[in-house]
């Protein structure tokens, strides 16, 4: 009973974001050529997801400070994670990288978005203040180590591509891939 009130009371932006999270892990189990700036949309989406549930948060800093520390050894485990997979490579024109296929990215999203899910339905749930803040506290932890190990595993792929591309590795060369228009890449003037 109380898992059907739980499901029937999720607001319906979770379920549309759960759709578009399960369709890019399903899509990252073959290889493709992806964008850059498609490659940062699971990214995006985790890290607003986990600010998110900071808003209205009784202990905010705490919070906000779990969600950093999170973060930041997210992006060291996310790192770690990229090296599990090979390196994707650049396209000729290197506009956007060939990612191997690899069930990482699917078993990553729905750990990640189970327990961000498990963790808010928890806070609709829990009356008692104590507890309420403990959980808060975890989910900004949780939220903060997920959005991070995306950003760190999303970031790595790119340095990885480039690296092999012999482009260099460094953030400079990074940021122009990301930025640049699609139809000029890297290779162009």
């Amino acid at each position: 009973m109380l898992f059907y009130v739980v499901v029937s009371h999720t607001p319906l932006w979770v379920w549309v974001l759960f759709a578009f999270l399960l369709s890019r892990g399903l899509v990252a189990l073959r290889p493709r050529e992806v964008a850059p700036s498609r490659a940062l949309l699971v990214p995006i989406a985790f890290l607003l997801w986990g600010l998110d549930g900071l808003v209205g948060s009784r202990g905010l800093g705490l919070d906000l400070a779990l969600f950093v520390a999170g973060f930041a050894a997210g992006l060291a485990a996310g790192r770690a994670l990229a090296a599990l997979t090979p390196a994707p490579r650049l396209t000729p024109e290197g506009a956007s990288m060939i990612v191997p296929g690899s069930p990482l990215s699917l078993a990553l999203i729905l750990v990640a978005f189970s327990v961000k899910y498990v963790g808010a339905a928890a806070l609709a749930i829990v009356a008692d203040p104590a507890v309420h803040a403990e959980i808060a506290s975890a989910t900004a932890l949780a939220g903060g180590l997920f959005a991070g190990a995306f950003w760190g595993r999303t970031l790595t792929q790119f340095r990885r591509a480039l690296d092999a591309a012999g482009l260099g590795a460094g953030w400079p060369t990074v940021v122009r891939f990301v930025c640049a228009p699609p139809a000029r890449g890297l290779g162009a003037p």
